[in-house]
């Protein structure tokens, strides 16, 4: 491609397009004269670069920025980032004024970067590197989502669905396998975990600062009430931040990995508790558990058991005792009761999701095999509250994604989207227990903390549809898959070779095989 741009022709022509583009658009559309300019430059440095690059900077971005779409701060601030956010996670026409660009530039990213290197491999361009691949069960699994969304869409529009809501149904979904396809091209292997780590935590502080300014600058001195700081989805970054944090220090306990830890934790908590998510909570608690229970018998954890078992009948009646009476020092114990039981249930009135998931179910049960398909809203067997003026679709994004999934999708739909997350969960924990490596048995414990969350955000908030649950869900697979191949938890059982030039792979060449 670099040579295709630098014939003269080639670039004379280039170079009258961008300067008729850009008179025509400061005529048109003034706010994005400099469009063509811009696109321009980016074009002759993806000609240059190694894909790497280009996908693990919008890797970034996408983390950092605001969300725009699920309206950061409640509306009431533009942070510094909101702009970015804005032009990311935000179809084009609305964000530019110009008609016909009814796409984010997150579509027009992913797609752009896979083309691109498609046409390197095709026409035999040496500028990618080969990467770690993932395992065939997984890219099976990842190909699986795109054939079972594809049925739901033409099964749906035939029935007399939608086709307006259909895609925005399955739009996640489609980008998830295209994003993990970026990944694996772009992620080496093992010894990339620092750097994406690094950009998670990056993130974790950018919103959770964010966050703070804004509840404690803004919101509160203008009395605003707020339901949450950033965003919902926040929640992924959060609980995968904390995970890094603290499994770094538990596979390597060393006090510099314990002094990380307390930082990162404690700026990360401050976030949480600043953006008020039950989730995050629930959700960072239950992989705790897991990662407890995949961890081996060490003195430590044989002690942690014996004293947890000890205190289980206070821990038992601290719960049940603030199960009634949650304030005070009890009040952790509303958070979880909350969860459980509605909002109003006390007063004999179903909580709003209570009457959702009914009426979910009773969708389900309706088809339970196939679904209604793509276009179709669930059914209210049971009233809702009318919320169209807030969200015109919201029959067809319930919060909870996973009985979403099977009232459109039935028991086949549920399935065939499904089963990538237990594959990942299933290679991360045979990853770990096939390395002695102290980062690769991390990695494998913050996978299994994001699937977690993931899973929690689903069933819990709408996170089918969530651009960060599916970002960081497309990281979890990729590092799993790359994991099981390195540490040959999947195909052929024999001692990986040492990868010159990437010393952690090498350092597993004598830490590899099952842990005794």
């Amino acid at each position: 491609m670099e040579a295709f741009l630098s014939r003269t022709p080639v670039f004379l022509t280039l170079l009258a397009g961008v300067m008729l583009a850009t008179l025509g658009l400061l005529v048109l559309f003034p706010a994005v004269a400099l469009l063509p300019m811009v696109g321009a430059i980016l074009l002759w440095v993806l000609a240059k670069v190694p894909v790497r690059y280009p996908v693990l900077t919008l890797l970034a971005l996408l983390l950092i920025v605001d969300c725009a779409v699920e309206v950061p701060y409640s509306g009431h601030w533009n942070s510094p980032v909101s702009f970015i956010g804005r032009l990311l996670f935000i179809n084009l026409n609305v964000v530019t004024g110009v008609p016909g660009l009814g796409f984010t530039l997150i579509d027009l990213s992913v797609f752009g970067l896979i083309f691109l290197y498609i046409y390197r491999q095709a026409v035999g361009l040496k500028i990618d590197e080969r990467m770690t691949p993932l395992p065939r069960p997984l890219v099976m699994a990842l190909l699986l989502i795109l054939v079972t969304i594809s049925w739901m869409y033409v099964w749906g529009v035939l029935r007399g669905g939608d086709a307006r809501p259909a895609k925005w149904q399955l739009q996640k979904l489609l980008l998830m396998p295209m994003f993990v396809f970026l990944l694996t091209v772009s992620i080496r292997g093992p010894e990339d975990f620092r750097l994406l780590a690094r950009i998670v935590i990056a993130a974790a502080f950018t919103k959770a600062f964010l966050g703070a300014f804004f509840i404690v600058f803004i919101a509160r001195p203008r009395g605003l009430y707020t339901e949450y700081a950033t965003t919902h989805s926040d929640t992924m970054i959060y609980v995968t931040g904390l995970a890094i944090a603290l499994t770094q220090w538990t596979e390597e306990p060393t006090w510099k990995n314990f002094r990380r830890m307390l930082l990162v934790c404690g700026v990360i908590l401050m976030g949480m508790n600043y953006n008020d998510r039950r989730l995050a909570y629930a959700s960072f608690d239950q992989a705790l558990i897991a990662m407890f229970l995949i961890s081996p018998w060490t003195r430590v954890k044989r002690y942690v058991t014996r004293a947890g078992l000890a205190l289980s009948p206070f821990i038992l009646a601290y719960i049940v005792i603030g199960w009634a009476n949650p304030v005070g020092i009890f009040s952790p114990v509303n958070t979880i009761k909350s969860m459980i039981v509605g909002e109003h249930n006390d007063t004999g009135v179903m909580d709003y999701r209570d009457v959702e998931n009914f009426n979910l179910i009773s969708t389900w049960q309706r088809n339970p095999l196939l679904g209604t398909g793509y276009g179709h809203g669930f059914e209210e067997v049971m009233k809702l509250a009318d919320i169209s003026h807030l969200f015109e679709d919201y029959l067809y994004h319930p919060h909870n994604s996973v009985l979403g999934l099977l009232a459109f999708g039935g028991v086949v739909g549920f399935t065939g989207v499904w089963l990538f997350v237990a594959l990942t969960v299933y290679f991360a924990v045979r990853s770990y227990h096939r390395t002695r490596h102290p980062h690769w048995r991390a990695a494998a414990l913050v996978v299994v903390a994001i699937v977690f969350a993931y899973i929690n955000q689903c069933f819990g908030d709408m996170g089918i549809t969530s651009w960060y649950a599916m970002i960081l869900m497309a990281l979890a697979v990729t590092i799993a898959g790359k994991l099981a191949t390195v540490t040959r938890a999947w195909g052929p059982q024999r001692s990986p070779a040492p990868t010159q030039g990437a010393p952690l792979l090498e350092s597993s060449v004598q830490d590899g095989g099952e842990r005794t």
